[in-house]
């Protein structure tokens, strides 16, 4: 439940892309399996089920505490960079910062509850992987972000 709760305080911090569909026919849930999510967590994770609130987000949930990954599929905006996305963030006075190495522009994020986020653009998508992981290091965390990022990724056309 906590993981739901600080989910929707993301996706409301993300406002405008939240709005925007991916493309159709391609699932958030089609990106990564329990098995990849599970190898970078590092413990059981149940299968990516659809998010009843938002649709355009796939969670994992990890373990009993209310631990979780997820990853959210949306369309690119008109105009939309890593550097816009940093900049709002800041503006709302949670942790960002633009960052290399995936896609074609990415940022990292720190918006509380000891959640960690990964976000990418790549063509014309705009990928977030959010990890909450209660108990875990930050730098695992943001391993994890980085892992499954990696994966669903290599999925997108």
């Amino acid at each position: 439940m906590r993981f739901l709760t600080a989910l929707f305080c993301v996706t409301v911090f993300l406002g405008p892309a939240t709005a925007q569909s991916s493309k159709p026919g391609l699932s958030p849930c089609a990106l990564l399996t329990k098995a990849e999510v599970q190898e970078a967590v590092g413990s059981p994770v149940s299968e990516g089920a659809i998010n009843t609130t938002q649709k355009s987000i796939c969670d994992f949930k990890v373990g009993d505490a209310g631990s979780g990954v997820s990853i959210m599929l949306v369309a690119k905006g008109p105009g939309d960079t890593a550097e816009k996305m940093v900049a709002g963030l800041k503006k709302q006075k949670i942790s960002a910062e633009v960052t290399s190495g995936f896609g074609d522009s990415a940022y990292v994020s720190s918006p509380g509850y000891g959640m960690q986020q990964l976000g990418v653009y790549k063509g014309s998508n705009h990928v977030i992987v959010t990890v909450l992981v209660f108990g875990a290091p930050e730098a695992k965390s943001k391993t994890v972000a980085q892992e499954v990022m990696r994966k669903a990724l290599a999925r997108l056309p």
